[in-house]
């Protein structure tokens, strides 16, 4: 206690009872808020019978003895109920500076602050709305969105709806009728706040959480820390009243349960109780009746009465039963941290499979030798798009494809990327054959990114990635793949690309084939052979310089296959062990160390065949007489969709 406080007897206005609190009368009336605990009341003066409010922005003016009443040395102080609404009282209620985490029950709030609001924009003009309609779902996705509070169409909802389906994914009859089912709702907003990253105060405990998992190299204690925290905080939120009633007559599909008039949450496990999350179960304000089947969030009504709109919407006068009822610009706990400890949460956590698609049965007209085939990387989702742009990232792009047409079976492609500075990168093919003919082709191009995960969508994965770039240099030729780990006995997968940053007359109608060699003297460490193939001079060439992209994925066993080939044969038939005929990405390995194929793959359907372009130079006859003697030859396939199942 300070020798400069003494007792004060402090009334609020219409209450009878009395406090007596040891104050600071020099000290100004924020000051003093803060060891009164007062949010909800105002400081005011006393006028013989009247009070006058002082206003809160007069607050730091003001020293507690201006305003203090003296009854015979007695010290006084007035304060008043506030009529209007603070958001300082609304962020304690609805703790809306808290994390929050998606689930199938409604998102849920952590117990636990990252980060403490110091200020928003708050605002009750014009925020005002009555409003009625009809509310359906067009997915399992939009069902969470909405059962979330998230309306509106928000790249960044999207990504935490995967993650919580990712994690996940329960789903029976019951939860497939809700998804079918339409609700008429009346909603009233109130108020809106708004604040960004500059109006949080990062928790000491929040970084010290954050610097553990980072020191730790175990990215799982990110989620452990998603479990603490939440997923992320919502920087735009309205409060008010919403009503929900379920449309029976509408729905057009029944629940098989329906007679016993539960809810969606009766039946699904909530996301928060499947990854432990610590949330307030005291602050969850909805109500479920099932006969009825009405949700009500904010405001008051009698429970086991017939709802009464007036009797609801004369309770929302009083701004303390408002609640949340709709989320916008959701960002990551992450993401709000200082820039410095953002990128170094994504960097300790390492590159990840960021997006996989194939894009089918694109047209490729082979009418010339060496017409090579450019794709964009157009019609994928906009947060992925964004992500390649996003220097920090630092993606690259693997491509694999399979040609579906009957008519062209005598050609085999390769698949190389340009990559340009500030730019999308491209995906470049060339359509090989020993003998040109014209030719039309239906190519499935599967497609690949991998980046560091900026967004932080992929946390729960124990899939990791090891990217290694070599520099290509005719002047020195020789590239490497190091590895902690001998990756052939490991059953790790590992696969290469070529990435140009120009494209020339000469690259972009030659074809670089590449393969994978053993090294007598290091067991954990490959030679990478490349050759350049020009298919308008049909002869080996050499190219000056480009990137060799290798990766490495950890911790994916049920997308890897390896296959042994007998060289007496010249294809592979790989349908006992993948059921369908999308692009693989394949490797070739050489387990002898002296061993050289300058050979192409080419997978057609549910078979892979060896295509040798040129067998008519020494080099090629040479090389290919000891390989097929040593029978030492190893084909590696990664399929990242069996990985999902």
């Amino acid at each position: 206690m300070s020798s400069n406080e003494i007792d004060v007897f402090v009334e609020t206005v219409n209450d009878s009872t009395l406090k007596m609190k040891k104050l600071n009368l020099d000290k100004n009336l924020s000051y003093n808020r803060k060891k009164l605990d007062m949010n909800l009341l105002l400081f005011a003066k006393k006028l013989d019978d009247k009070y006058a409010e002082i206003d809160r922005k007069e607050e730091e003016e003001i020293r507690l003895n201006e305003i203090i009443f003296d009854n015979s040395g007695n010290k006084f102080l007035y304060l008043l109920k506030n009529s209007s609404p603070c958001w300082n009282y609304l962020n304690d209620k609805c703790r809306l500076d808290h994390g929050r985490i998606m689930s199938f029950d409604g998102n849920k709030i952590s117990s636990y602050r990252a980060f403490k609001l110091k200020n928003c924009e708050f605002k009750l003009t014009g925020s005002e709305k009555y409003k009625k309609g009809r509310l359906e779902f067009k997915s399992e996705e939009d069902w969470i969105k909405k059962k979330n509070l998230f309306f509106n169409v928000d790249i960044n909802v999207q990504d935490f709806v995967g993650l919580a389906l990712s994690i996940e994914k329960s789903k029976d009859e019951n939860f497939n009728d809700e998804i079918d089912s339409i609700y008429k709702y009346t909603k009233i907003g109130k108020a809106s706040l708004k604040f960004s990253k500059e109006n949080l105060e990062l928790t000491d405990d929040f970084k010290n959480d954050v610097n553990e998992a980072i020191n730790s190299k175990e990215p799982r204690h990110f989620l452990d820390i998603i479990r603490k925290y939440g997923q992320f905080v919502p920087t735009e939120i309205i409060l008010g009243g919403r009503v929900y009633f379920r449309d029976v007559k509408s729905s057009f599909k029944s629940s098989v349960n329906k007679s016993e008039g539960g809810s969606v949450n009766a039946k699904i496990k909530s996301f928060t109780t499947n990854i432990g999350i610590n949330f307030s179960k005291s602050k969850n304000k909805s109500k479920f009746y099932g006969s009825d089947h009405m949700r009500i969030i904010g405001g008051n009504h009698p429970d086991e009465e017939n709802f009464d709109e007036k009797v609801w919407i004369e309770s929302l006068k009083d701004y303390q039963t408002w609640d949340c009822i709709e989320f916008n610009n959701l960002i990551s706990i992450f993401k709000l941290l200082p820039d410095n400890l953002y990128k170094e949460i994504f960097k300790s956590i390492g590159k990840r499979i960021l997006y996989t698609s194939i894009i089918e049965e694109y047209d490729y007209y082979l009418y010339e030798p060496g017409r090579c085939l450019t794709i964009g990387l157009r019609n994928i989702p906009k947060n992925i798009s964004n992500i390649i742009l996003n220097e920090e990232a630092d993606c690259d792009i693997f491509a694999a494809v399979v040609d579906t047409a009957k008519n062209s079976q005598r050609v085999f492609f390769n698949c190389q990327i340009l990559k340009k500075e500030k730019a999308k990168p491209t995906i470049i093919i060339h359509g090989i054959q020993k003998e040109f003919q014209e030719c039309k082709c239906k190519l499935n191009i599967g497609i690949m990114i991998i980046g560091y995960d900026t967004d932080f969508n992929l946390i729960h994965s124990d899939v990791s990635v090891e990217l290694i770039k070599n520099i290509y240099n005719s002047n020195n030729p020789n590239m490497t793949l190091p590895s902690e780990d001998e990756l052939i006995t490991a059953n790790t997968p590992f696969f290469g690309i070529p990435v140009l940053s120009n494209f020339g007359n000469l690259n972009s109608s030659t074809a670089i084939g590449h393969n994978f060699r053993k090294l007598d003297n290091n067991p954990n460490e490959l030679k990478i052979d490349t050759f350049f193939y020009c298919l308008k001079q049909n002869c080996y060439v050499n190219l000056t310089e480009f990137t060799f992209c290798t990766i490495i994925i950890k911790a994916c066993p049920k997308a890897y296959k390896l296959f042994k080939l007998d060289l007496s044969q010249n294809e592979i038939d790989i349908s006992k062990e993948f059921n369908d005929s999308n692009p693989k990405y394949i490797s070739l390995y050489l387990s002898d160390a002296n061993s050289y194929i300058p050979v192409f793959m080419n997978q057609k359907g549910k078979k892979v065949y060896i295509e040798h372009i040129c067998k008519n130079c020494d080099k090629c006859i040479s090389q290919s007489s000891k390989s097929k003697k040593s029978h030492n030859i190893e084909f590696i396939f990664f399929n990242p969709d069996m990985n999902n199942n």
